[in-house]
Parts: structure tokens; C-alpha cells; sequence
């Protein structure tokens, strides 16, 4: 078999891959979870269909090779390790604070009534469904463990499934689901421990529950940053493809490393390793999606698949173990509906919402299997008893969603919980809470203090990681890293925005194109601040803002000082806001909100009609539109606790509104929302830069 190992790997890679995709589809279209489709194709191609109808055929593909097992286990146990760093990456530990109260006891609780109803059956069942372990205790632990957690995964999909996972209610399954994740990898880690000592020696128990608390101790304060940083100066100083995926794969291995070290195992290592990624400042979603990819195409179909190829249905077929499996998936049902119901009730909640937490977390899926697989591996289940697992993981799973569903039809929605909803959803459409990243370019102008002072505030209050890049205009955009003008520019950045998880830095660049080299790390706005950003008469960008605006496709928030005003200080900003309805001028809304917000100004709304909308005869129906464009900035404002004053005028030409209501000088700054026009190069429209040159008053101007 040595000249066809690597033929016949790859032919079981096919069929896995294949057939569990097939399958997984399958699954999805009727409303299913696609990792049942590919745990089915490990079944049908396990001894249970393909080895009952095709023997010989099976023995050609999958034979009893140790070589070959080695191979493909070991293709599913990295599987394993990306599904949990995956997992990780998902969890949203601030959940957890909110009522702290339910979602302990109800995790708890939950955990507890099913593992040791869980380790009293498995004393109870018969001995040929007990591996040959040398402690039983073992055995014993596994099964506890996996009839008391739940699958936040699943989870986490049927409540999105079924339109819950907003609600207060959603949010607490959720949370819970993850605290079950949590501290069942924290007691398989113990379990490993025990399994790989064969007894139960207090000291070595000690030390590994002693060493995974100090590792956890050490990931979660010095670690997140540590891992933060990581992501950071790899995305801005390597030039090789995906090298942030690189690195998130090596701190999951050294970390899945660290935790075999210290004697648990190494699912704890890249479930820990997730969640520090997961709470990384920046590319945090295109990180999870090319992770999801990665993950989805190729290592769990064959994780799952192989885990069904563990399963021998034929082991159902003997009444006795198909009455224990029915039993284990009843104590599974059961203990843990009993468990969080209890729990639910010590953490204040009501009768409906108890049930509906109980029957939200009554789903296991990925997470057993996976814990399922550890102990088979390791000796602790058998194969008989590793397929009553794993059946009833797929029982509780697909029976759990339609009960979900009647179930929250009775708990009903609170006043509280309906302003949350609504406005959660008005900030869904906003564009700013989704930056992550902000670009300052600027020189040492009024114009480049300017945009310093107002990319603090806008960091500070939507905490997002800034960067400063020195306009040099006399060697191109470049930084020399010494001009007293990108110190000065940090620091005013850096004193509106005194933030530990979204620091402000500067960047040294070597060469003439170091904008270009920045834009290309990844950012989601970009403030300049350059003494003569716009020429007076073409209406052109400056070159260097040219080159700009030419090379980066989001928003660009050009700083204009006014004719010789000062700029901005540490006051409190009153900010007009020309409104239009377009989507440049609702980027804008949120921008001078955010200003406004972090300075503790104010702003006014000034929207100006147009003649024909000003008639006696259409005169409510026509204004209409606009007036709801003032209610909707006054909506926004009171969500983010701005004061919002409406203005209107009317006049066949904004700008001289605009210019009239500045004229007084009660305001500190203007933000315009306005949209490049597109020829050999990008330019302003003909109404912007004509307001831009007849007002003194400093202005903020978002182009995209």
C-alpha cells in the first residue's frame, strides 16, 4: 500500500469532501444545520451503510491502515482546532455582563443537574457499552460533560434563524450558550488531565486546574493585548499575502501548544485563542469571513465527516443499546431543561422566559461531537457509546428550533426592550459604529491642527485605532518621523483621545509613495488636513489630495480652516449640518452627531427648499420630505444624546442659505456631505466648492 497511501488520502478527502457538501446543502434547504449533512456522509460512508452494502469496495478506500488514520486524523483534529478558534472568535463576552445574575445561575444550574445525571448513567450502563479504560471516572466525566453543555453555535444560529437573537431573551440564551462553551472546555481540560494521569491524583488535578486559571488569567489581560498588537504591525508592516491569517494561525497553535503543556487540552488553547482575536481593534469581520471560508470549504466537512465515520448505527439495532441511547438522549433532554429552568427562576427571570432559556440552550450539535471525539480518541468512550452521543446531539438539535419558536411566542416585549430594538436597528443603517480604523494625513497648517483636533474626537468617541502620516510637502507624502508637526498633530489627536483599546500612532515611511503604502493596511476613513487642500479657481484637489482620493474608495473628511479663522479647541462644538437627503449628507449627519457628542456641542439641521416647494397650494405635501429629513436628525441626535435644532429657508441656490446662517459667526464649524464627481480624476461638484469659497467659518468636508 506504500506506492497508493497518498493516492488513496486523497481519494477519502474527495469522498468526504463531496459527499458532506452534497449532503450539508441538502440539510440547509429543508432548514437544517449543514453540519447534520456532514456527519450523515460519514455515516453513509462508515461501516453502518457503505461497509454493510459494499465491503470490499469500502476496504479499498478506507482501509485499515495506520498510516491512512494518522493522516486523516490528523487533517481533523487541525479541523477541530479551527472550528474552536472560530467559535471563539464569535463570542462576545460582554454579553455576559449584562444581568450577570440569570446568566450565571442559569449556566450553572444548567451544567450541573445534567453532568451528574450524566455521570450516573454512565455507571448504569451496561459493560460492553464501557470502554476497557483503566478508570472509569473517566468515562464517567465525558459523558457528564457532553450531556450538560450546549453548542453555541448552534445556538447562535437558530436564534438568528427564527428572528429572536436581538431580543433581551436571545441575548440571554447567548450568553449562557458561551459560558456553557467556556467552562466545558475548562473541564475537559481537568478531564484530559485525569484521562492522561489514569487516576485520580489530587496534585496533578490541582496543578492542571491551577496552570489553564493562570493561563486564562494571563490571555485575558496581557495576552488580548499582545495578540492586538500582533494583528496590528503584521497587517502594516508585512507585504506577503494574508499575513494577519498567518499570525492568527500561529498564536492558535502556540497557545492549543501551551495548553497541552500545562496538561489540558488543546481545544481550550484555540477556543482562548478565538476570543482574543475575536476582540482584535481592526479587521476584525474580513478576518472572520476569509477564516470562514478557509474553515467551511474544506476542514469541517472532513472534521464531521470523519466524526460520523465513528458511528455504527448498526449498534442501534440491539434493543438494549437503542433503549440506552433513548435513555441518554432523555436524561440529556431533561437534565438540562430542568437545570437552566431552575437557574432561569434563581436569576429573576419569569416563568416564560425560564422556559424559553431552557429550551433554547436543550441544543448541542458541533460542540459534542467535538467533545465526543476528544473522548474517543483518548479511550474514554467507546464506539458504541461515542454513537449514543452523537445521536443524541442530532435528536436535541433538530427538535429544539420549532419548540424555540412557540415557546418566545409567549414571552412577550417589554417597553424597555422595544426602544433597545428600535434603536439598535436605526444604528444597523448608520455607517460610522462599523469604522474600525482612521487614517489622519496632515502637515503643519491650521488646516492639518484642525483635522488633528477633530480625528480625535471622532476616535474618542466611536474608539477606533488612529494612525497620524506626516503630509511632507516638500519631499511628497512621506514621513520622516522628526518634523515637530506629526509630534504636535498626535499629540492634539492623542488629547481628545485618550483611549487604552484604540491608541493613536504615527507612522515612518522611506519612500514616496508611503500614502499609498498606508491607504493599502486597511482603513475605513481618512482625515486630512493640508494647507491648500482645494485650488480656489479649477475647483482640483492639491496633489497629494488627489492622489489621495484617487487611491482610497471610502470617505475622505477634508479640513478647511476658513480665511485665516482658528481652528477648533477644546469647547464644546456648535455645528451646522446642511441636509439633502442624500446618503453623503446622512454620512454627514452622523459625523457632526459624533463631533458634537464628543465635544458636548450641539447641532443645527439646516435643510433649504426649493421655490416650487415653497407654493401656498403644495405647500404641506412638498415640504414634507424635507421636513422628515430635520425628524430623522433630531431622532439621531436624541439617540446619541446631541441637542438638534431644525433650520429651514428656501432659496433656488443652497449655498447662500448656507452662507447666511454662517454669517452671523454663532457657529464653530460646518460638516458638508457631498459626493466627488468622476472624470480623468476625481473633483468637487460646482455648488461645494463654491460654498467652500465664500465662507470664513471652519469646515469639515466628508467626499466619497
Amino acid at each position: 500500500m506504500g506506492d497508493h497511501t497518498l493516492a488513496i488520502f486523497a481519494a477519502e478527502l474527495i469522498l468526504l469532501l463531496l459527499v458532506g457538501r452534497v449532503l450539508g446543502e441538502g440539510m440547509s434547504r429543508i432548514g437544517q444545520p449543514a453540519l447534520f449533512g456532514q456527519l450523515l456522509a460519514g455515516v453513509l460512508l462508515g461501516p453502518s451503510v457503505f461497509g454493510l452494502l459494499l465491503p470490499e469496495w469500502r476496504a479499498v478506500v478506507f482501509p485499515d491502515d495506520k498510516t491512512l488514520k494518522t493522516m486523516i486524523d490528523a487533517v481533523s483534529q487541525i479541523g477541530i482546532l479551527l472550528l474552536l478558534l472560530l467559535t471563539g472568535m464569535e463570542t462576545n463576552l460582554a454579553l455576559m455582563q449584562r444581568r450577570r445574575r440569570a446568566v450565571v445561575a442559569s449556566s450553572l444550574s444548567g451544567i450541573a443537574v445534567p453532568f451528574a445525571c450524566g455521570m450516573a448513567l454512565a455507571y448504569a450502563l451496561p459493560s460492553e457499552v464501557v470502554p476497557g479504560h483503566e478508570n472509569p471516572l473517566v468515562t464517567a466525566l465525558f459523558l457528564g460533560t457532553a450531556l450538560a453543555i450546549s453548542s453555541v453555535k448552534i445556538v447562535a444560529m437558530t436564534l438568528m434563524e427564527i428572528g429572536v437573537i436581538r431580543r433581551d431573551i436571545g441575548q440571554l440564551i447567548l450568553a449562557t450558550a458561551i459560558l456553557d462553551d467556556t467552562v466545558a472546555w475548562i473541564i475537559i481540560a481537568v478531564i484530559s488531565g485525569i484521562a492522561t494521569s489514569g487516576t485520580v491524583d489530587l496534585k496533578t488535578v490541582g496543578a492542571s486546574v491551577a496552570g489553564t486559571f493562570l493561563f486564562l488569567a494571563f490571555c485575558l489581560t496581557v495576552g488580548r493585548r499582545l495578540v492586538a498588537w500582533l494583528i496590528v504591525w503584521v497587517n502594516d508592516h508585512m507585504t506577503i499575502e494574508v499575513p494577519v491569517i498567518t499570525a492568527i494561525l500561529v498564536v492558535m497553535l502556540a497557545l492549543a501548544l501551551t495548553t497541552e503543556l500545562i496538561g489540558v487540552h488543546t481545544a481550550l488553547g484555540a477556543f482562548i485563542a478565538g476570543i482574543l482575536v475575536g476582540q482584535s481593534p481592526i479587521l476584525t469581520e474580513h478576518i472572520e469571513n476569509e477564516l470562514r471560508g478557509f474553515i467551511f470549504a474544506f476542514f469541517a466537512p472532513v472534521f464531521f465527516a470523519v466524526a460520523g465515520l465513528g458511528m455504527d448505527l448498526r449498534t442501534l439495532m440491539d434493543p438494549t443499546l437503542l433503549l440506552f441511547t433513548l435513555a441518554v438522549i432523555l436524561v440529556a433532554s431533561v437534565g438540562k431543561f430542568g437545570g437552566a429552568l431552575i437557574g432561569g427562576r434563581l436569576g429573576g427571570l419569569t416563568t416564560w422566559e425560564s422556559i424559553a432559556l431552557a429550551t433554547g440552550l436543550n441544543a448541542r450539535g458541533s460542540t459534542e461531537v467535538i467533545i465526543a471525539s476528544i473522548g474517543l480518541a483518548m479511550g474514554a468512550l467507546s464506539r458504541e457509546l461515542y454513537t449514543m452521543i452523537v445521536a443524541m446531539a442530532v435528536v436535541t438539535t433538530m427538535v429544539m428550533p420549532p419548540m424555540l419558536r412557540w415557546v418566545m411566542a409567549k414571552v412577550p416585549l417589554g417597553e424597555d426592550e422595544t426602544k433597545r430594538l428600535d434603536t439598535e436597528e436605526a444604528e444597523h443603517a448608520q455607517s460610522l459604529p462599523k469604522m474600525e480604523r482612521a487614517l489622519v494625513y496632515v502637515d503643519d497648517s491650521p488646516n492639518g491642527r484642525m483635522a488633528a483636533r477633530l480625528a480625535g474626537l471622532f476616535a474618542a468617541r466611536q474608539q477606533v485605532l488612529t494612525t497620524v502620516l506626516e503630509a511632507n510637502a516638500k519631499k511628497g507624502p512621506e514621513q520622516a518621523g522628526s518634523g515637530e508637526h506629526l509630534a504636535e498633530a498626535a499629540r492634539l489627536t492623542n488629547q481628545q483621545h485618550q483611549t487604552a483599546h484604540s491608541p493613536v500612532t504615527t507612522r515612518s515611511g522611506l519612500h514616496d509613495d508611503a500614502l499609498q503604502h498606508e491607504i493599502a493596511h486597511g482603513y475605513d476613513i481618512v482625515f486630512v488636513g493640508l494647507e491648500r487642500p482645494i485650488d480656489p479657481v479649477s475647483r482640483r484637489f492639491e496633489q497629494r489630495l488627489q492622489d489621495l482620493v484617487n487611491a482610497f474608495d471610502g470617505p475622505v473628511a477634508i479640513a478647511i480652516n476658513g480665511a485665516g479663522a482658528a481652528g477648533p479647541v477644546d469647547v464644546p462644538l456648535d455645528i451646522l449640518l446642511p441636509t439633502s437627503g442624500t446618503a453623503d449628507a446622512r454620512l454627514a449627519t452622523e459625523m457632526a452627531l459624533s463631533l458634537a457628542h464628543a465635544s458636548k456641542g450641539a447641532v443645527a439641521a439646516l435643510h433649504v427648499f426649493q421655490p416650487q416647494e415653497d407654493t401656498a397650494v403644495l405647500r404641506g405635501r412638498a415640504r414634507r420630505p424635507g421636513i422628515s429629513l430635520l425628524v430623522d436628525a433630531h431622532r439621531l441626535g436624541k439617540r446619541s444624546g446631541v441637542p438638534v435644532k431644525g433650520l429651514t429657508a428656501t432659496n433656488a441656490k443652497p449655498e447662500t442659505e448656507i452662507r447666511r446662517a454662517l454669517h452671523g459667526g454663532r457657529f464653530d464649524l460646518i460638516v458638508v456631505g457631498t459626493s466627488l464627481r468622476q472624470g480623468e480624476t476625481k473633483f468637487l461638484g460646482p455648488r461645494t466648492a463654491s460654498l467652500l469659497r465664500g465662507i470664513r467659518t471652519p469646515a469639515l468636508v466628508i467626499a466619497r
